[in-house]
């Protein structure tokens, strides 16, 4: 039998590559929290739309048998009913939203009283009437990890 040496890394070599593999780490990290975070925004959004749709179609079934007032806010969560902070009937929004939907949510009559003027989303927190805002994009993704807040359309 032949006996060869057996050759490995040296030190050098191997603090080469750890230092190249840190270098690339610290440049795509926090590339990939800023993806999160415009992904995690995009959902937020993407739920107030839903909401926003399903009050569209809420408020146009239920226009001419109930009471709702121009400029009314209605508060909600994933139990589908909506309550109106100042009197107006209860619209029933669940039935547009889906079987799966959760969170908590509000929208806002239109002054007219028969459209939506928007609507807000959040994922961790009851929404209270001070809640109710549009939010801009930069708000919505600055608040992905904490309130999970935002609304649509938002400005």
């Amino acid at each position: 039998m032949k006996k060869g040496k057996l050759r490995g890394f040296t030190l050098i070599e191997i603090i080469v590559v750890i230092a190249i593999i840190g270098a690339l780490a610290a440049i795509i990290i926090p590339s990939i929290i800023g993806y999160t975070h415009q992904a995690r925004a995009a959902v937020i959004t993407g739920n107030a739309r839903n909401v926003y749709n399903a009050a569209k179609m809420a408020v146009l079934e239920s226009f001419e048998q109930k009471n709702i007032n121009p400029g009314e806010i209605y508060i909600g969560d994933d139990s589908g009913t909506a309550h109106a902070v100042g009197g107006s009937d209860d619209l029933s929004v669940g039935k547009f939203m889906g079987d799966d939907f959760e969170g908590h949510y509000a929208f806002v009559i239109s002054d007219g009283g028969n459209d939506v003027d928007y609507a807000v989303w959040s994922n961790n927190y009851a929404i209270n009437q001070s809640d109710v805002r549009v939010y801009s994009a930069n708000e919505i993704e600055a608040d992905v990890t904490g309130r999970g807040i935002g609304s649509y359309p938002n400005s």
